[in-house]
């Protein structure tokens, strides 16, 4: 492979650690080892993973733009080097062929770098995702699953180490610990015995939980012991065909974890592909999802996380219900963080939108395309912010976010939103073998939503910077 150069332009928004997506053509295996500088010669850190789509096989370089101000650009010069690219933990070839495409489908900017005479690079986000039958762009897209992958890899389990960049650890009953920089970051739990999987705890950049420790740990002085379902972050839905997987106990449905088919580790991102399938009360398969997480390596100040979810109508036709009771992705964050409640007046939380809404009163069930819940944790203000993404099926998203901790993405809940049944009516129908992915961010900052930049962090998602080929 052939040094390359291009430009990033941040546009109209300023560029304090964006991941940008670089989609590069490759040569027949073996993949090339690749190193990037900035215009300046001082070496990026990048991280190159491939496409997996035999027929039309890309490599995708990932790497973060750091402190570049509004309508400025910067050069990048892509050249071969010793390896720095991730590292893919018992996955054979067979199980990522076909289906997967490297990087989250919700990547900021994925670039593809075609063999042009003018090298005019194509900066269409949703161009390296086309190929992808299980995890693409297209939310709104009626294509089938018949070609998702129906079996899952079986990564064996290895002794943890302390790691530089984001590694993933799989570790006994049912935990996948992510690290970033040797720090626990947190663990995707899944244990066969859970009622769904989800993370805990979520640790910010201060080195404490964001996340309540209840119920996973009970008798924690000061901490509210409400809503024992509510389980550090997590995706569950009321009401899916009738049957209740938000709730826990007998008589409720459940979501079951059926196996990861990618784990990635690397110096800018970890990321993983893990399936669910979502059991009746009766025990039968009511639907499946694909998830893919990815853990960007952005700086101790920070954390950020994407994650995207495709719900497959795998056993037939779906509906989810409209019901207050879900969230896409849920957390309930630290009882510090509450805001004023009636057991506790003086909660000094706070809740805030894109739209300039402040508190429960102003926010629940209105749409924004992010909210932000923040407060203090020990010493220090901490921020958990959510963002969706434009093209997720009735963007801007509903929120039921409420003072005593709770927030989750959730388009579905419009009779109670909107306290009428009659003209407003939430249901969400998949057909038959077709599916509808979402895709969101999370952006865990010091202090409140100003202080963390989130209405500009909100544009690394939605609006990304450009690249130009030189």
């Amino acid at each position: 492979m052939d040094p390359l150069e291009f430009i990033v332009r941040a546009g109209p928004h300023a560029r304090t650690a964006c991941p940008v997506w670089v989609q590069l053509p490759v040569p027949p295996a073996p993949a090339p080892t690749l190193r990037l500088f900035d215009e300046e010669g001082n070496e990026v850190p990048c991280q190159s993973e491939t496409s997996g789509v035999s027929a039309d096989e890309r490599l995708l370089l990932a790497f973060i733009v750091r402190d570049l101000e509004a309508h400025a650009s910067r050069r990048y010069r892509l050249e071969p080097g010793p390896p720095i690219a991730s590292v893919i933990e018992g996955v054979p070839p067979e199980a990522t062929s076909g289906d997967v495409v490297a990087g989250p489908p919700d990547a900021v900017a994925v670039v593809e770098v075609v063999a042009a005479p003018d090298l005019q690079a194509s900066v269409e986000m949703d161009s390296a995702l086309e190929s992808s039958p299980v995890l693409s762009a297209d939310a709104g897209s009626d294509e089938t699953v018949e070609n998702a992958p129906e079996e899952v890899v079986e990564v064996p389990r290895v002794p943890r180490e302390k790691l530089p960049g984001v590694a993933l650890t799989e570790l006994p009953d049912g935990e996948l610990a992510i690290d970033i920089e040797g720090d626990h970051f947190t663990s995707y739990r899944f244990s066969a015995d859970g009622q769904r999987p989800y993370f805990h705890p979520v640790i910010g950049p201060t080195g404490l939980s964001v996340t309540r420790e209840f119920p996973m740990t009970e008798g924690i002085e000061g901490e509210t012991s409400d809503h024992p379902h509510h389980r550090g972050m997590w995706t569950a839905h009321g009401d899916l065909n009738g049957h209740d997987n938000w709730l826990e106990g007998y008589g409720k449905a459940t979501i079951r974890h059926s196996g990861f088919s990618r784990l990635v580790s690397g110096p800018v991102y970890g990321s993983f592909d893990a399936g669910s399938e979502w059991i009746d009360r009766w025990g039968s398969i009511a639907m499946t999802d694909t998830r893919r997480v990815t853990v960007f390596n952005v700086g101790p100040s920070e954390r950020l996380v994407e994650y995207s979810v495709r719900f497959s109508a795998s056993h037939g036709q779906v509906t989810m219900g409209d019901t207050k009771e879900a969230g896409i992705l849920a957390i309930r964050v630290a009882t510090s963080m509450d805001g004023p409640t009636k057991a506790n007046p003086d909660g000094v939380g706070r809740i805030e939108t894109s739209d300039g809404a402040i508190g429960e009163d102003e926010a629940w069930g209105r749409r924004a395309s992010w909210c932000d819940y923040s407060g203090p944790v020990a010493d220090h203000i901490v921020g958990v912010a959510i963002m969706d993404h434009p093209t997720n099926p009735r963007f801007p998203t509903h929120w039921h976010v409420r003072n005593y901790g709770l927030m989750t993405v959730n388009p579905f809940g419009l009779h109670d939103f909107y306290g009428d049944t009659d003209a407003h009516r939430g249901d969400f129908i998949i057909p038959p073998y077709e599916s509808r992915v979402f895709r969101y961010r999370v952006l865990i900052h010091g202090g409140d939503a100003v202080a963390g930049s989130v209405r500009d962090r909100y544009h690394d998602f939605a609006n990304p910077p450009t690249l130009e080929v030189c």
